[in-house]
Order: C-alpha cells, then sequence, then structure tokens
C-alpha cells in the first residue's frame, strides 16, 4: 500500500472549512476508481503562510508554507476565487506559486493542483440540494432555498456567498439556531455533497482533470 499526502493553502480561512473534505473525498474517489493498488490518503493537512512572510508576495507566501511542510504531502492544492475569470485567477495566483515550488523545491514527488471556483469557494457548496438540506436539517426544496436545480448553474450566480448565506436564514429564521452561522455547516456540506453533483460544474471539472493528471505523474493512477 502506497501513502499519499495531501495539503491545502487556500485564500481565507473558512475555505478550509469545507474544502479540506471535498478534496479528501475527490482524491479517494479518483484512487479507488483508477488506481490497480490500494493506496492511504491522508487527511488534508493545512498550510499557512509563515509569519515572517505574512506580507510578502501571494506567490512567497505559498511557497514558504510549501517549504515548511516539505516531505509532508505530495499533492498540494492551491485555492483561490476565479472573481468571474477562472484563466486569469489561475495564471496570476496559482502558476506563480507551482513556478517557484518547482524551482526552489525541486522535488520529483510533489505536484501543484488548483482549486479554482469561477466566482466564489460558496458557489460549490450550493451544488447539492441534497447536501445542504442535510447539513441544515431541513426539509425545504432547492426553489424554497434559492437556489439552482441544475448544478452546472452554480456559476452563473454573481455572490454565491450571499445566496448561500440568505438560504441558511430561510431555514433558521430569527432564532439563528443558537447564534449559528452559515460558514459553521461548510465542513458538514463538504462531507455530504455528493462528487457526481460537483462534476456538473466546470470549474469542478477542470480542478478534477488537473488532480487527475498529477496522480498520474506521480504514478499513483493509470
Amino acid at each position: 500500500m502506497r501513502y499519499l499526502g495531501l495539503a491545502l493553502f487556500a485564500e481565507g480561512p473558512t475555505d478550509y472549512r469545507f474544502f479540506t473534505p471535498v478534496l479528501r473525498r475527490a482524491t479517494e474517489d479518483l484512487c479507488l476508481r483508477r488506481s490497480r493498488s490500494s493506496t492511504e490518503v491522508g487527511e488534508v493537512l493545512g498550510l499557512y503562510a509563515p509569519n515572517d512572510y505574512r506580507d510578502a508576495d501571494l506567490a512567497t507566501q505559498i511557497l514558504e508554507a510549501a517549504r515548511e511542510a516539505e516531505g509532508a504531502f505530495n499533492i498540494l492544492f492551491v485555492h483561490t476565487d476565479g472573481a468571474g475569470d477562472f484563466a486569469a485567477a489561475y495564471e496570476q495566483r496559482i502558476q506563480p506559486a507551482a513556478e517557484r515550488i518547482i524551482l526552489e523545491l525541486s522535488s520529483q514527488n510533489e505536484r501543484i493542483v488548483g482549486v479554482v471556483p469561477v466566482r466564489e469557494m460558496e458557489a460549490w457548496t450550493l451544488a447539492d440540494g441534497d447536501a445542504l438540506r442535510s447539513a441544515f436539517g431541513t426539509v425545504l426544496d432547492n426553489a424554497a432555498l434559492g437556489i439552482p436545480t441544475k448544478a452546472r448553474e452554480v456559476e452563473g450566480i454573481l455572490d454565491p456567498k450571499q445566496i448561500f448565506e440568505q438560504a441558511y436564514v430561510k431555514v433558521a429564521g430569527g432564532k439563528r439556531r443558537s447564534k449559528t452561522k452559515a460558514a459553521d455547516f461548510y465542513d458538514a456540506i463538504g462531507e455530504r455533497v455528493r462528487l457526481e453533483r460537483l462534476r456538473e460544474v466546470p470549474a469542478y471539472q477542470r480542478f478534477e482533470e488537473e488532480l487527475y493528471s498529477a496522480l498520474v505523474e506521480l504514478g499513483y493512477i493509470s
């Protein structure tokens, strides 16, 4: 059995809560379906910019975070929101970090995989109404929650975070469930969202294709 270490450098602190279970599950699913041998997929290690580099440019922050954890991961997921332009976000924020890591760490056993929702992370939380209902503890349908019926339509939402929070308000009402916030449910949704639903979202498709290529290059799947 081979071990596969995963790490994540995310754009914001709450992004780790949703992406950590999703990225682990996505990797496990690919290894299960495509690998000819057993693979133990580790928990996703959250990486953060070291204190001395908090004011550095993003590529340097990611590089130094990766340097501190070198040897602890095989795949480093780097998340950034696309803000409506996937190509620009990838070119400006993912690619420079990947190039620096390849050049300065020179590891043959590590790959960088971009995680770039077209607008915001919250769009992916809206892809599966059943996961949202299960996490929130409600029977409200998609229309009542104000979310799309078709997963791919989440990329057309201009402000996914607002829609996500509004959906929670419709469930919680004025009581707010003992002062809980919508963001408190990111972990639960990340564990429940169906990967087949996420695969209907173009940005997720691009992410999974890049993850697949990285796993092939590292020899985990064929």
